[in-house]
């Protein structure tokens, strides 16, 4: 688990928090990043999440 992170960090992974446990790894990466992380051996699968900031008024 501890090699795919470090590949996962390499490919653009950034704010990674890794939970052994279940073998998921959550991060923020550029959209355009989503591909290198899919490319990493031993990922299964990269689901993309959305985040919405509100403006300031």
């Amino acid at each position: 688990m501890d090699e795919i992170v470090d590949a996962l960090k390499v490919s653009g992974l950034d704010d990674v928090e890794s939970h052994k446990r279940f073998m998921i790894v959550n991060g923020s990466v550029n959209a355009d990043g989503l591909d290198d992380l899919r490319k990493v051996k031993g990922v299964a699968s990269v689901h993309q999440d959305s985040t919405y900031k509100t403006q300031k008024r």
